[in-house]
Parts: C-alpha cells; sequence; structure tokens
C-alpha cells in the first residue's frame, strides 16, 4: 500500500532552512523508488518550496503558502484573497507602520523598500528560483487588479505592531492567521495546512492509516490529527511532542531518515541490496 509522507520544511526536513542532510535526502530517495508520494509542507510561496522539493527528486510535491497553494496530480490548486481583504490587510498594515508581502503563484508583490528575500539568498549562497519575480506595491489603487490572484500574505514589524495588527484583522475579517515574534502569516479563511492534506487524502485515496506527518511546530498540529503515524521531531515544542504518536531525533540529527528507516525497513533492505 502506498503512503502518504508529508513533511515540515524548516524545522523539520531542512537544517538552518536550507541544508538536507545526505541521509534524509537518501532515505526520502529510497521510499519514493518503493512508491510511496512524499509531500513538502511550507509557509514558503510555491517557487521556493518547489526548489526545495527539486532538490530531492522532481517526484516531491508540495503544499505551499501554509495552505493556500498545493500540487495535487498535474494540478495546481490556489485559494485566494478577495480584493476587500486586500484593501483591508494593506491599509491597516501600513496605518500601524508594517510591512507587507502578498504573494501570487510566482511573483511578490511588497511594500518598503527591501526587496523580498534577495539578502536572506545572498546570505545563504542560493539563487533565488528563476520563475520568482517581485513587484514594489506603490499603492492601494494597485490591489484593484490582483483580487483572485493573492493567495497569502506575510506582514512584517515589531511584535507590538503585529499586534494591534492582528487584533484589527481579527475584528474586521475571518481570514486564517498565524502569529511569530516578527511577522503575521495571512490565508484565506478556512485554509490551512491540514484542509490541504484532506483534499490530497482524498483524491489520492490514502486514508489517515497510511498517512505519515513529520512536524516541529503548532503550524503542523492540524496535520497530524489527520494521520495514524503523527510524529514529532526532537526539537520541536513541547506541545507538539505531547500530540504525536511518535517523537524521534532532531532535524540536524537525521531525525526524517531514522523514523522512515526503521518504519520501512530501508536498513535491512540496504543490507540486502
Amino acid at each position: 500500500m502506498t503512503y502518504l509522507i508529508c513533511s515540515d520544511v524548516d524545522g523539520a526536513l531542512m537544517v538552518n532552512h536550507t541544508m538536507l542532510t545526505p541521509n534524509t535526502h537518501q532515505t526520502l530517495k529510497q521510499v519514493i523508488a518503493q512508491g510511496h508520494q512524499v509531500y513538502l509542507v511550507s509557509g514558503r510561496m510555491l517557487p521556493l518550496a518547489r526548489q526545495a522539493a527539486n532538490n530531492i527528486d522532481p517526484a516531491v510535491k508540495v503544499i505551499a503558502a501554509d495552505g493556500a497553494t498545493y500540487e495535487q496530480g498535474n494540478n495546481l490548486v490556489n485559494a485566494h484573497l478577495t480584493n476587500k481583504q486586500l484593501k483591508t490587510i494593506y491599509q491597516i498594515t501600513l496605518s500601524n507602520h508594517c510591512r507587507v508581502y502578498f504573494f501570487e503563484t510566482n511573483r511578490i508583490y511588497y511594500t518598503g523598500d527591501k526587496v523580498p528575500y534577495e539578502a536572506a539568498a545572498t546570505q545563504a549562497h542560493m539563487n533565488l528560483p528563476a520563475e520568482l519575480s517581485t513587484m514594489p506595491l506603490i499603492g492601494p489603487e494597485f490591489l484593484t487588479n490582483l483580487g483572485d490572484h493573492i493567495t497569502n500574505a506575510i506582514v512584517y514589524g515589531e511584535p507590538t505592531n503585529l499586534a494591534l495588527v492582528r487584533q484589527l484583522l481579527v475584528d474586521l475579517t475571518n481570514l486564517n492567521l498565524t502569529s511569530a515574534d516578527h511577522h503575521l502569516e495571512v490565508v484565506p479563511a478556512h485554509i490551512d495546512r491540514a484542509t490541504a492534506l484532506a483534499a490530497i487524502q482524498r483524491v489520492t485515496g490514502i486514508d489517515r492509516a497510511h498517512t505519515i506527518v513529520f512536524g516541529s511546530t503548532l503550524d503542523d498540529l492540524g496535520m497530524f490529527k489527520l494521520a495514524d503515524h503523527s510524529v514529532a521531531m526532537g526539537n520541536a515544542n513541547l506541545a507538539l511532542k505531547q500530540a504525536a504518536t511518535d517523537v524521534t531525533l532532531a532535524n540536524d540529527q537525521d531525525g526524517i531518515a531514522v523514523f522512515l528507516q526503521d518504519f520501512f525497513n530501508l536498513n535491512e533492505n540496504r543490507a540486502h541490496g
């Protein structure tokens, strides 16, 4: 029976957001060769998530933008923010001294003077995907043509300002919001990583008994509820570990590889290979 194997990228699969260990890489290639389906799950936009997937194997598929974009067979499924929601996010963000990135499938519209991800890519000695483009957002009137094209947004700012932005968005919208110290992730209502996983399970016919999810943060908790094999990384927070069926080693100790090698008896297969 085919298994559906889903892994968070940052914190579970990758070390320091960029490095995939050779052991984990080899192990994922083995399970793919056995016919299992691997999905990478990330808040990253599609080209960045796809770049990480291609570094493993072209057969790896992605759930990107925290569930607002995902690959299903040869198709791409997107959820979108409306014109009204875009305008509200823009106005609240700027009035509270924050900046915002709006994401299309392959393009980022941004406020402020920093080109998105350029500095981070340089620091990590990485090239951004060729299909990714950026465009400064000059004013709110530009948003008129972007409704039903933008999948998600990220607001950046100081924690106190972000708290104000979050509260106003809660009061004025029904958007799905996820907070961190210096950013706020915004996706359409009733959309998250778990809704994407549930849709993939329905289409593929792979049930929860044959679903394995690796996670490191509470963003992955919803997916854990859809899998009989929910695996928290050794570096995951305590609440996620308590919700997991299994806890493996940390991401920098090949936690995913160790679990999969044991689960699928891969070390035994290597010995007989």
